[in-house]
């Protein structure tokens, strides 16, 4: 019998489940409500559940090494990594032919599970080891076949636009390999362009990508600085031993994470060359290596938009009010439906804008301030029930309360006690952009609460909307 396997990836930071009355993401409503479990109906035999906390994320507490790791990842954007191969690993050892998978995601996370889909699309879902064996449904081996996938297949010329050369024919190379020796072409067929398997269906609140704050990453490498400065500093003016010893330790500490970064770079690159039959000492360009692995340096422009035509439907939840210039739309699938999906009802790709900024369509504030990602996460349950009629849902789990009139957050600032603001860069929505229908009646609504204030909501963002040029346009927006 076929059951649905469904892929939960959080927000940067989100970890559901861990304190009665936290702050919840909709990815974590709607894993709560899906799960099997024993206070819920669904069987297990016909629905399993996965969720995978954010980018930098974890169930550790205090300051060990696993936790600033996780930190540090959530600075520099490379954690990434880990989450796609978390998620790929659960679905290897889930997976049973027919069975239907189903991918949502939040901010990085939904990031995160569209590249995912890119995985499935590029090495399907191993069947058998090399040997011949049946894939294992546990252990350091499901482990070690997730990572070579991500790593060192679909990473292949990660940074670089997805079709530049010589990195995607290389890329469609590893990934033809890869399928051959773990039984994952689609029908078995070793000459086949694809995976086996594909999501069947998609959901993702407000897809960012920011592989790393550059902002961030500026006041982390200022911190590195202090130390070495303090470090020289405290030798030269010749400070208390105490001073000392602390700033040998923060340098050591220092070099100690570089040295662990070049260690998991070398690690994940040189596989990939052997693999190709490409000889380092004899490559015109070393910086091939900064290409093939998600350390590369992103440009936003660059970042994965693919979406698989063999994907059955994906849905994707917008915001309109999102204005830091580090959270940039990332744009999904091809300009051109592709004709097999054309007039397939429902349809296949619905990439909707909603009233809020990147919280309050995604969630994590507080229940009393969450009607407008109830707006969100009420329409994403709809198209699930809509494009999959298989889904279970504990519905007694799953409460919205959605007001169009409700409280509009915004992301000011980066670390509000020192006063640090984020970067602002409104988003542009298309002039003929699909709206929610909460958006009309917001606009509509009055005065309602924004931030700090309470006013009559005109965004900026709308101003050249087809819809609402001729509101907005005479209002002066």
């Amino acid at each position: 019998m076929a059951k649905n396997i469904l892929i939960f990836s959080d927000g940067t930071g989100q970890i559901g489940g861990i304190r009665p009355d936290q702050k919840l993401s909709n990815v974590y409503k709607l894993y709560r409500a899906l799960r099997p479990g024993p206070a819920s109906f669904i069987d297990p035999r016909q629905q399993v559940a996965f969720y995978d906390p954010g980018l930098g994320k974890g169930e550790v507490s205090g300051w060990t090494f696993k936790r600033t790791k996780q930190f540090l990842e959530a600075t520099v954007g490379t954690g990434i990594d880990t989450n796609i191969i978390d998620c790929y690993e659960a679905i290897i050892a889930a997976y049973e032919v027919g069975d239907r998978i189903c991918l949502f995601g939040f901010s990085r996370g939904a990031y995160t599970v569209r590249a995912l889909a890119s995985v499935l699309n590029l090495c399907g879902v191993p069947t058998r080891l090399p040997d011949g064996r049946p894939m294992p449904k546990y252990g350091a081996t499901v482990r070690a076949v997730a990572y070579e996938a991500v790593q060192k297949v679909y990473n292949h010329g990660a940074g670089k636009r997805r079709n530049a050369q010589p990195y995607f024919d290389q890329r469609e190379e590893l990934g033809r390999r890869f399928r051959l020796r773990y039984g994952s072409s689609q029908n078995e067929d070793p000459a086949a362009p694809r995976g086996n398997v594909e999501p069947h269906f998609i959901g993702v609140f407000d897809t960012v990508a920011a592989l790393g704050s550059s902002s961030l990453k500026s006041i982390f490498g200022a911190i590195l600085l202090s130390a070495g400065l303090l470090t020289a500093a405290s030798f030269t003016l010749h400070f208390h031993w105490i001073f000392k010893l602390l700033s040998i330790a923060s340098v050591s500490l220092t070099l100690g994470w570089l040295l662990y970064l070049a260690t998991i770079l070398r690690k994940r690159y040189s596989p990939v060359c052997k693999e190709l039959g490409i000889d380092l000492r004899k490559v015109p360009n070393r910086n091939l290596s900064k290409r093939s692995t998600n350390w590369a340096f992103w440009h936003n422009k660059n970042y994965d938009r693919f979406l698989s035509g063999e994907v059955a439907y994906a849905r994707h939840a917008m915001a309109i009010d999102e204005e830091r210039a580090s959270f940039p739309r990332v744009e999904w699938g091809p300009k051109v439906t592709p004709a097999r999906r054309a007039d397939q009802k429902p349809r296949w790709l619905k990439q909707v804008w909603f009233a809020g900024c990147h919280s309050d369509i995604g969630g994590s504030y507080t229940e009393s301030e969450s009607r407008l990602s109830d707006i969100a996460l009420a329409w994403m349950v709809e198209e699930l029930r809509d494009c999959v009629p298989e889904i279970l849902i504990n519905d007694r789990e799953l409460q919205t309360f959605g007001d169009h009139r409700g409280l509009q957050h915004e992301e000011r600032y980066m670390v509000k006690a020192l006063g640090w603001q984020w970067k602002k860069k409104p988003r542009y929505v298309f002039e003929n952009g699909e709206l929610h229908e909460s958006v009309y009646r917001r606009i509509d609504a009055g005065p309602v609460p924004i931030v700090d204030e309470v006013k009559a909501y005109r965004p900026e963002q709308l101003k050249l909307h087809t819809k609402l040029r001729a509101i907005l346009g005479q209002e002066g927006i």
